[in-house]
């Protein structure tokens, strides 16, 4: 292609652009012009911008899906979110708390392993629930999970080995993704650790907007169970 060609091609398609209406009443043209197809023989330009119209189309069916499935996921999540908020609201003592929060993660978030480092070595807790809490000082929390707990805020996605056995200790190997939540109300409580086998399941890309939530209630209401009690607060637990 010379020069000419090209600056004269250039112009058509600037004249094009500026006229857009151009075929409007050259439809003759149009059946005339013939383009190449990766997929198969020349086909006209109509059939040509209809094929791009179908591609567009297809394309923006799978965005809206996927924004939909996005949709009822964070609904899903809303809603298990609101029933382990109204039973931890519900609960009268540190051991019925975590016992209320250990059954939701696993029965509704379909959790599969969760790890509850507490500071307060004064908490009461009985049976199943007090094997599945590790209490340690806030100042002998293990060096690895430093860089997780910098920012105070919740984490998700892939965590590195030693980040991994800090928290779930024998259960670290089964752990591909999780979702690390300091607990936190005027002063350090703890953490809240919940694992998944499945590497996708916590990304690092998405919102902590629920976990952060279920953290935050979780802390005002360990501080809330760990006062003494009051007579009639006694008779109710």
């Amino acid at each position: 292609m010379t020069d000419d060609t090209k600056l004269s091609a250039d112009k058509v398609a600037a004249f094009l652009r500026q006229n857009p209406e151009f075929f409007q009443q050259r439809s003759d043209l149009l059946e005339l012009m013939r383009l190449p197809d990766p997929r198969g023989p020349a086909v006209s330009l109509l059939e040509r911008q209809a094929a791009i119209l179908r591609e567009r189309n297809q394309e923006l069916r799978e965005r809206l899906n996927g924004l939909i499935d996005v949709a009822r996921e964070n609904d899903q999540l809303f809603e298990h979110t609101r029933r382990l908020t109204l039973a931890l609201l519900e609960a009268r003592s540190t051991d019925k708390l975590l016992r209320q929060l250990l059954r939701s993660l696993e029965e509704e978030f379909r959790c599969d392993t969760v790890a509850l480092l507490l500071h307060d070595r004064e908490a009461k807790l009985l049976g199943e629930v007090r094997k599945q809490v590790r209490f340690v000082d806030p100042d002998d929390l293990p060096q690895p999970l430093a860089p997780l707990l910098r920012t105070g805020k919740a984490v998700c996605g892939v965590l590195r080995g030693e980040e991994l056995k800090a928290l779930f200790q024998d259960q670290a190997e089964q752990v591909r993704s999780a979702a690390v939540v300091p607990l936190e109300h005027n002063g350090r409580l703890g953490i809240l650790a919940i694992g998944s086998r499945d590497a996708m399941h916590f990304r690092s890309s998405m919102g902590t907007l629920f976990i952060t939530h279920i953290g935050q209630v979780l802390s005002r209401r360990l501080v809330d169970v760990s006062r003494p009690a009051s007579p009639r607060q006694a008779q109710r637990a």
